[in-house]
């Protein structure tokens, strides 16, 4: 049997008989041969494609006449190559609006230009013990976002549409995994859609919150992100590609009109919940009616199912996703007093997890306390979205959960407070400048506010600084250090996997002495601790998401310096998020 390349049928009403659906299985067929290609970093790889000819495929054509349809705009004087620079100058933040409005007869040109898709307002009402509270949410429709992308020709020869395995054997002996479309999880959803035209588009969506002022004002801004996992990892974090789209503003309130924190606390869960709902409910109704058929940049016309494959997030949000108190796992039912240690508790489930809150919503329920579930009014946003597995919704974040929370916050508090700050700090001062290592020439112990490439620089020798301490401290701490550099990895073998396992198993047999110096008092110990617990997830999290280094919240804060911050500081300060909105279109 050889491997074939197939183009799709010609029209989407072609007979079902005609091409009868193939068996799928997610077993191995030992008698395929699979097709050797170079991946993206350059390594030779075994694919097997998704046994089903037609998944991924076009099930038509463009017609000429639609292509011919899309003409460039009348943008007026914005057309002259010289007017547009000088109108892009203009419009920079720096700028003040007086004279930016003063010298801008063009201004009324720019809303000609081609932009991305529309910006939408929908109020919502807050009813508190006190008063109310009018908010807005600002909102792109997703659909438009994805449409967008797959037109775009500069993205074409990046696409992937059908579900891949890769293998660095050809008798599928070593499985390696990178980016999305080589994963489990594509895969097993393409498995479950009942439609053997289905072109699946595996959505990301990613918010965070921060800060629009540093010293005065509490103005804050809740984006959200949207890209596709059909394309490689680069480009989502390559802004000048457009391929992760800024698709809505949360509203932020005071929640003045309540005055009890409970309740407070409540209404902005629902909120957040109702206003995701809001943002993603066109890609719900597209996966429950059959698909969306839409033209690419090759000439094709894809059934697209727009599936939500990962929520990026931090572990508060992560939380507020799933519905569970923060003492408890999002991911999993592992009780909060046994979470330190290694274990096989049950992932969540979706349907049960809905069911659950129904019964909390109803009265008492041991269970839903069990869960460790919090109440939302009405279902949580995922709810609607049928090929949603909340066990692999949320995905792992390098940035709060590794570096910022087992090594900064933890680790290396461990070791300062075994060796003592002075020791410490003279163990890196000391250390000799090397290229590509980072110089501490004032220590480490003194700095506050460290970022992500600081923090992974400082944990580069951080192992040299320890050497001389207790050897159960240090083979644990070279344990945690062995996982992460492994979970940085751009492709992963099973060998891989099964060496973070080891690390992790490693670490749990030695941390008991960081209690026993004294290094860990906390009453909860490890238990307390969720970002140890949550590292637990990776092996299992990167089988059917890919390798983490996409998956960061690192890319959501500098997404914020493009898409939040400059149109703040482009408006007046008064009802900032039209004005931001509109700047960024």
């Amino acid at each position: 049997m050889e491997s074939v390349h197939y183009d799709g049928d010609s029209e989407r009403n072609s007979p079902i008989n005609a091409h009868p659906e193939p068996a799928r299985s997610s077993s191995p067929d030992p008698e395929l041969i699979l097709e050797k290609i170079l991946n993206t970093e350059g390594q030779e790889v075994f694919v097997e494609f998704f046994p089903c000819p037609h998944a991924g495929q076009p099930i038509r054509r463009v017609k000429t006449t639609h292509k011919a349809r899309r003409k460039y705009p009348d943008v007026g004087a914005l057309a002259d190559p010289e007017a547009f620079e000088i109108a892009e100058l203009l419009m920079e933040p720096g700028i003040t609006a007086c004279f930016r409005n003063s010298f801008l007869r063009l201004k009324r040109d720019i809303d000609k230009l081609p932009h991305g898709p529309d910006w939408e307002v929908q109020p919502f009402k807050l009813t508190g013990n006190s008063g109310e509270e009018i908010v807005e949410l600002w909102k792109r429709n997703p659909l438009n976002v994805i449409r967008a992308i797959l037109r775009d020709k500069t993205l074409r020869k990046y696409l992937q549409y059908v579900p891949q395995r890769h293998y660095t054997t050809p008798n599928r002996s070593k499985r390696c995994r990178s980016k999305l479309w080589t994963t489990d999880w594509l895969w097993n959803t393409q498995e479950l859609i009942n439609d053997i035209y289905a072109t699946i588009i595996s959505c990301i969506v990613s918010s965070d919150e921060t800060k629009l002022t540093n010293f005065a004002g509490n103005k804050k801004a809740h984006p959200v992100y949207f890209t596709i996992g059909n394309l490689p990892k680069r480009l989502w974090r390559c802004i000048s590609k457009r391929t992760t789209i800024l698709i809505g503003y949360l509203p932020v309130p005071s929640l003045s009109c309540e005055t009890n924190p409970d309740k407070r606390r409540k209404m902005k869960r629902d909120l957040f919940h109702q206003c995701l709902a809001s943002i993603l409910e066109p890609l719900a109704d597209a996966c429950k009616s059959g698909g969306v058929e839409m033209e690419c940049s090759d000439g094709g016309v894809q059934c697209i199912y727009p599936v939500i494959a990962l929520y990026i997030a931090d572990f508060p949000e992560q939380c507020k996703v799933a519905c569970t108190k923060t003492t408890h796992c999002p991911l999993c039912r592992c009780h909060p007093k046994t979470r330190g240690d290694p274990g096989d508790s049950a992932l969540r489930d979706r349907d049960d997890t809905l069911q659950t809150l129904e019964e909390g919503r109803a009265g008492a329920s041991a269970r839903f306390d069990w869960l460790g579930l919090t109440r939302t009014d009405p279902n949580p946003f995922w709810a609607d979205h049928p090929y949603v597995d909340i066990g692999s919704f949320l995905s792992p974040d390098l940035l709060h959960q590794v570096h910022k929370g087992v090594m900064k916050d933890h680790l290396i508090k461990w070791v300062t407070m075994i060796l003592g700050k002075q020791a410490v700090d003279e163990c890196y001062m000391s250390m000799p400048e090397t290229h590509g290592m980072r110089h501490f020439k004032h220590g480490i112990t003194s700095v506050s506010q460290w970022t992500g490439r600081e923090l992974k620089e400082m944990t580069k020798v951080l192992l040299p600084v320890m050497v001389d301490s207790n050897p159960r401290v240090v083979r644990a701490a070279q344990a945690l250090l062995d996982f992460m550099h492994l979970a940085h990895l751009g492709l992963m073998l099973d060998n891989d996997l099964d060496a973070m396992e080891d690390a992790l198993r490693t670490f749990h047999n030695h941390k008991d002495v960081f209690q026993e110096v004294g290094a860990v008092s906390t009453n909860k110990g490890f238990h307390g601790i969720p970002k140890i617990h949550m590292i637990l997830h990776y092996v299992h999290l990167i089988r059917e998401l890919g390798t983490p280094n996409g998956y960061n919240t690192e890319t959501s804060e500098r997404l914020h310096i493009d898409f939040a911050k400059p149109g703040y500081r482009a408006s007046n300060k008064v009802n900032a998020t039209k004005q931001m909105a509109l700047y960024i279109q």
